[in-house]
């Protein structure tokens, strides 16, 4: 599935970049068409780093801006599928941790098959965007150039979604793909054969590979 199909399908952003540190409340900056950009000119990385930098919150209070997203816990997705299926021309471009491992010790071009499935999320809690939206509402007001100049063209991440990681390799590459884990060292969760072809799956490691974005001009909280 291209990056646009993706977000038209599910109205959600695949995400490309590195995967490290990503929570809701950090910052992007939307291309439209290819995956957003996790850094920009003169873009703060969190919408607290902004609140920070305005002189609006101080350090502590910066600090319980990022004990709220790390305590906000993993829900059951709330989507239509129960699996999302991407297309493996997009396995390169991927940048999650277990493909990366898997790739130094097997060809992803030669995976049939590629999917997320038993799809958690995490969501901004409605408290946390009330408090978002209090601040955006200051700067608005009495922090206009910080505000206009730095963050009313960006977007914010208020939701991230999780699954496990499904990859089906044809049955003559599967001894490959069983040396490439032994290597690796990952967790593999099960290992399903059928008569043509091997299914892996493996556990998200509590890393995103989806998210939705608001715009922080619109955001509502």
């Amino acid at each position: 599935m291209e990056i646009k199909k993706f977000r038209n399908h599910y109205g959600l952003e695949l995400i490309t970049a590195s995967h490290a540190g990503i929570q809701t409340g950090d910052l992007v900056w939307d291309r439209l068409v290819s995956a957003p950009d996790f850094a920009h000119d003169n873009m703060p990385n969190t919408i607290q780093t902004a609140f920070l930098d305005a002189g609006l919150i101080d350090r502590q209070e910066f600090l319980d801006f990022e004990k709220e997203y790390e305590e906000t816990p993993l829900i059951a997705a709330h989507l239509a599928d129960t699996k999302i299926d991407v297309n493996t021309e997009l396995l390169t471009e991927l940048k999650h941790p277990t493909l990366g491992t898997i790739e130094g010790n097997f060809q992803l071009d030669t995976i049939s098959k590629f999917r997320f499935g038993n799809l958690q999320a995490r969501e901004m809690s409605d408290l946390l965007r009330v408090k978002i939206d209090h601040y955006l509402e200051i700067m608005r007001r009495n922090k206009w150039e910080e505000y206009d100049g730095r963050i009313r063209r960006v977007n914010m991440i208020t939701e991230l979604y999780y699954g496990s990681i499904k990859l089906v390799v044809e049955r003559s590459l599967s001894g490959k793909m069983d040396a490439a884990i032994k290597q690796s060292a990952i967790d593999l969760i099960a290992r399903a054969e059928g008569s043509r072809s091997v299914e892996y799956e493996f556990s998200h490691e509590n890393v995103p590979f989806a998210m939705r974005i608001e715009k922080v001009r619109t955001f509502n909280g």
